[in-house]
């Protein structure tokens, strides 16, 4: 039912509410409305943005409880009359008061909201929970960035009001907020959820293997773990891989050892795996098997040997490669990144060694642009194989007069891409005048003393007949 501006002002006027300009701000293209926090206590703020599908409410802070539930029918009623359903209702810089998170989610117990965050968040105090005992509100994305509040070790309690709830939430995101671990009796708790980044905390080996026991998040697709404090590959390996619908795991930018005595067998869901900026000099560790995606950027890689049939996709931007390996076994690599290195030069036959390769990626590298190089390049880009940045990524480092310039436009003469034939040519002709000049040399030289031998005989003559 299309509720009409004049019911709504006259909703409000019968509840007594005085008529207060809003400090709202609603940006009608993105139906996004921006509040201070003060603003949850008046109300024609809130129904100035009626219109909003998205709410962002900054700075401020509600730790006495009776600053806000004096307005708790009001704003049940208000937001009552919100189109529906809302994709977003985030907190920004603010401090909470557990009690009135409790209060809050009462308000929108029954909207539906795809998202509900907190950034920059810290939480006081303590509130009960068991009015949510057995019930849930219709929120299925729960992210907190940079949050601070009591340990989770203490709140078996509460979360165990929660469970409906936490039963039905698909995907949460809490980074930045010094978490060490997960209790296993609420990681038990997330029966359906598909995606949880816990990226930017303090876990460990063993915060791992506490947080992910024994049945713990069983639907989970997506793990981000990136920058923790995570270090043994095999470790991780041993409990992660209890997740049998696995698909995308994230140990980006933490500082993993792994040893080619690991015998850990990933799942077969496992299809993207990223370990770039994790400090990896040599690649020993087992990979999953069924791996399409893999990220190794940002590492101190000089050489590759790996066999992986299904990779699709392979990302080996600033290691230390100075030439494209093709030992590996990847039959169906079909994108190829590897740009950043000191990669001096690059041959066709390196990249048709990956017979579905389709996509390349290789620029500031530092190139050589000697003749062949040049050529090479200019031939790979005219093949149809789609060369990313190119060609204004592709710069020569030497020689010297080609410093700087591109690739695709290094002009070299005929005399500089064929120096070494020239020099077979011009000494081979050098020789063949010194042979000449030795030949003639000799014939005058044979010549001379045969003259000379003839005048000897005639001289000799002219003295008998005298006699």
């Amino acid at each position: 039912m299309k509720i009409i501006p004049s019911f709504v002002f006259l909703l409000l006027f019968t509840q007594k509410i005085p008529w207060v300009d809003g400090d709202c701000f609603y940006h009608s293209p993105t139906r996004h409305c921006s509040c201070s926090l003060v603003d949850l206590t008046n109300i024609m703020s809130i129904v100035s943005c009626i219109q909003a599908s998205s709410f962002e409410f900054q700075g401020g802070s509600f730790v006495d409880t009776t600053e806000y539930l004096s307005y708790s029918v009001e704003m049940e009623q208000v937001l009552a009359m919100i189109h529906l359903p809302l994709t977003k209702i985030s907190f920004v810089n603010v401090e909470l008061s557990e009690a009135f998170l409790s209060t809050f989610i009462k308000w929108v117990f029954k909207i539906p909201i795809n998202e509900l965050a907190f950034e920059n968040t810290t939480f006081i105090g303590n509130s009960s929970w068991q009015y949510m005992n057995g019930s849930s509100p219709y929120i299925s994305f729960l992210r907190f960035i940079n949050v601070s509040s009591y340990s989770l070790l203490d709140r078996t309690a509460d979360f165990s009001y929660l469970g409906d709830w936490i039963s039905k939430l698909k995907e949460i995101t809490l980074e930045k907020s010094h978490l060490t671990s997960i209790p296993c009796n609420i990681s038990l708790l997330f029966k359906t959820l598909s995606s949880l980044d816990l990226s930017e905390n303090v876990l460990q080996d063993k915060d791992i293997s506490t947080s992910f026991c024994q049945g713990a998040f069983p639907k989970l697709e997506i793990l981000k773990l990136r920058h923790n404090s995570l270090i043994n590959y095999e470790t991780i390996c041993h409990t992660i891989s209890e997740q049998q619908q696995l698909r995308h795991l994230d140990l980006s930018q933490n500082n993993i050892l792994c040893s080619s005595s690991s015998v850990c067998e990933w799942q077969p869901s496992l299809v993207l795996l990223n370990l770039s900026n994790a400090g990896i000099e040599y690649l020993q560790c087992n990979l999953p098997k069924n791996c399409a995606i893999l990220d190794l950027s940002y590492n101190m890689l000089t050489t590759l040997n790996i066999s992986l049939p299904k990779l699709k996709e392979l990302f080996l931007s600033y290691n230390r490669f100075s030439t494209i390996s093709t030992t590996s076994q990847l039959p169906i690599l079909q994108v190829l990144s590897i740009d950043w290195n000191p990669i001096k030069t690059i041959q066709r036959g390196q990249l048709q060694f990956f017979k579905q390769l389709n996509i390349f990626s290789a620029n500031n590298n530092l190139y050589t642009c000697s003749c062949s190089f040049v050529h090479e390049m200019n031939e790979i880009a005219n093949s149809g194989l789609k060369i990313q940045n190119w060609p204004d990524g592709y710069t020569c480092e030497s020689p010297v007069l080609l410093s700087g310039k591109l690739v695709s436009e290094a002009n070299l003469s005929f005399f500089e891409c064929h120096k070494t034939l020239l020099i077979v040519v011009i000494s081979f002709v050098i020789l063949l005048i010194f042979m000449a000049i030795i030949i003639c040399f000799v014939k005058i030289n044979r010549s001379t003393k045969a003259r000379s031998q003839n005048r000897h005989s005639g001289n000799l003559n002219s003295v008998h007949f005298h006699s």
